[in-house]
């Protein structure tokens, strides 16, 4: 039982919850001639098991290539190496990517070609990006908005304004938040000499960056408000609860995150903060139920 509770912190179950989550709420809520029981072709199931295996797989082939810095970093939520041995570590990584890219290969080849690229991509990362300097954060982004943008292949027909909006707005967040993590982790990659923003810039200056990353997405967010009525299918009074709830759940969150950046100082306030920007990143994807009703 041990074994089964570890193997689902390895691939981070409640990330790849959100990842199928927001896949199925693009596709749905953001496109209206898209009915629910399209949502239950084979195909699309196949997107969504394919996508979280693969995001599976890089989770786990993450972990195996970072036992030594997060033995420093994070003793207590290492799993590779201790509950679960390195070689079937590697196993499951091999396995999940098989999956995937069959998976994938069942929609179409320009599906498993792209998932196949995403795979690289992750390996790449884990193995050469992730202690590099800005380069490894902006491939996570990336490969987290394009788990949106690659409806746009499977279905040509989605409504294409929506899933870029929330395309860029998982970039920015995800960016964000990975810098976050790497100043989380200042002590043990400073060890490993790792590159990341805040071993080459400092605490202080990554503060700026992310602060000004944070001000960025806050006026995108509140230009998308007041644009929503215009690319929405949703009705007037729609319009005015989505405007009420983004200010809630999204716009005074995004506020706190800002001035919360600007007093981070210990490790503790950088945990805070990655955890604020992933509630964040949940609320502006369930502020796609309104563009639907």
């Amino acid at each position: 039982m041990n074994k089964v509770l570890d193997f689902i912190r390895l691939i981070r179950l409640n990330n790849l919850l959100i990842i199928v989550a927001t896949q199925i709420f693009a596709y749905y809520f953001l496109t209206p001639s898209i009915s629910y029981k399209t949502l239950l072709q084979p195909s699309f199931f196949a997107l969504l098991i394919s996508t979280f295996l693969a995001a599976a797989a890089g989770y786990i082939i993450n972990d195996y290539m970072d036992v030594m810095l997060d033995l420093v970093n994070k003793p207590e939520k290492v799993i590779v190496g201790k509950s679960i041995s390195r070689r079937y570590s590697m196993f499951l990584h091999f396995i999940l990517n098989t999956l995937s890219i069959g998976l994938a290969f069942s929609i179409s080849k320009s599906m498993a070609v792209l998932v196949l690229a995403c795979v690289l991509s992750l390996w790449l990362y884990s193995q050469f990006l992730k202690k590099t300097y800005l380069s490894g954060n902006i491939m996570v982004a990336f490969l987290t908005a394009f788990t949106l943008w690659i409806l746009f292949v499977y279905d040509p027909n989605v409504f294409k304004a929506g899933i870029w909006v929330y395309g860029i707005f998982a970039f920015i967040t995800t960016l964000q938040r990975e810098i976050i993590k790497d100043t989380e982790d200042l002590r043990g990659d400073s060890k490993f000499k790792c590159r990341t923003l805040p071993i080459v810039l400092g605490i202080r200056k990554t503060k700026e960056v992310l602060f000004w990353l944070q001000i960025t997405l806050l006026i995108l967010s509140i230009s998308f408000c007041f644009s929503f009525e215009s690319l929405s299918f949703s009705s007037t009074n729609t319009n005015k609860w989505f405007l009420i709830y983004m200010l809630i759940a999204v716009i005074i969150p995004m506020l706190i995150l800002a001035w919360r950046i600007k007093k981070a100082d210990v490790k503790n306030d950088f945990s805070q903060l990655s955890f604020l920007s992933k509630v964040i990143m949940v609320t502006g994807i369930i502020s796609m139920v309104f563009w639907r009703f």
